[in-house]
């Protein structure tokens, strides 16, 4: 297993939320300074959820999305008076906010937390969670202007004066198979935040993906597939050409917690599959969940096949009420 032989620069608009700890973190360590704003309460209509965060630095460079660009620029300003004063403070923009230059296109007010108390340690703990797939939790108290972030792990339990940020697992892709739909979807799902394992017989495909991948798998036999660890967030997707290396990894992936397990190819082929499947031992309620084809529309090309694909197991991950 290789790590990845490069990783393209991510837009600070575009950091998932271990990145935006991460860019605190490492503001903090640089003798920056760093701040983390976050929205605590919402009014109406918002292009950003509850919890979304901002880290800034104590020279106004910063990671993360609040606003989509609204507020980005005043808030970064907010944050660096803040961490001269040394105190945390609250914000409000929108209806009801004193700021009358900063109008909010989506209507409503926005309530934020600015945090200049950051801890690295309790951040390089909390980014060491999210990397190990482990829940996690950043309660912060809203009333105090000197109180640090408390990091709780797992389940965050009851906090009825505080405002708790949950940290759930990233959705992860495990993607086996060879060729251009696979390296396709590994750059896409890169560039959507996605961890993502790719497994391959085909030493071609595994250099194409591994810029993008989090982890490369060689596969040596169709009959010894590797041990995948799956959970909740996981989605697997086979996209072989040579369908007698999938069926060990569907049946094992299709009895593990993965919350989509998904394979390529036409209807006929599915049907094909189905009765493979059923002749190791898949019960019918596991053949059930066996999505095939993939993807939310037809699709002919790389690329395409790899849109149309993410758009399902992204869909679907939301619709459990996992996605951010």
């Amino acid at each position: 297993m290789n790590p990845p032989s490069s990783i393209p620069i991510t837009p600070p608009g575009l950091a998932g939320e271990l990145g935006v700890l991460a860019f605190a973190q490492k503001a903090l360590e640089a003798g920056e300074g760093a701040a983390l704003v976050t929205i605590v309460g919402l009014d109406g209509p918002f292009s950003r959820p509850l919890g979304a965060q901002l880290a800034v630095s104590g020279s106004g460079a910063f990671a993360g999305s609040i606003s989509g660009g609204c507020l980005e620029a005043a808030l970064a300003e907010e944050a660096k008076i803040a961490m001269a004063d040394g105190v945390n403070r609250m914000l409000r923009y929108g209806a009801g906010s004193p700021y009358i230059d900063v109008r909010l296109p989506c209507g409503g007010g926005i309530d934020l937390h600015v945090d200049v108390h950051l801890d690295p340690a309790t951040l390089r703990r909390a980014i060491e969670l999210g990397r190990d797939r482990k829940p996690f939790a950043l309660v912060y108290d809203l009333q105090a202007a000197d109180a640090a972030a408390k990091l709780v792990e797992g389940a965050p339990g009851d906090h009825p004066n505080a405002f708790v940020r949950r940290f759930s697992p990233a959705m992860q892709l495990v993607l086996a198979g060879r060729g251009w739909e696979i390296v396709a979807l590994t750059r896409l799902a890169h560039d959507a935040g996605a961890p993502v394992v790719v497994a391959s017989h085909e030493q071609a495909t595994l250099e194409f993906c591994a810029p993008y991948a989090t982890e490369l798998a060689p596969l040596q036999s169709p009959r010894d597939p590797p041990a995948f660890a799956y959970d909740a967030d996981t989605a697997l997707a086979c996209l072989f050409h040579e369908h007698e290396w999938e069926a060990p990894i569907l049946l094992a992936a299709l009895r593990s917690p993965a919350f989509y397990v998904g394979a390529l190819g036409s209807r006929t082929t599915h049907a094909t599959r189905l009765d493979t499947l059923r002749a190791m031992g898949a019960s019918e309620d596991e053949l059930r969940a066996l999505i095939g084809p993939i993807g939310v529309f037809a699709a002919h090309d790389p690329m395409a096949i790899a849109v149309s694909s993410l758009a399902d197991i992204t869909m679907r991950h939301r619709a459990r009420g996992r996605g951010a």
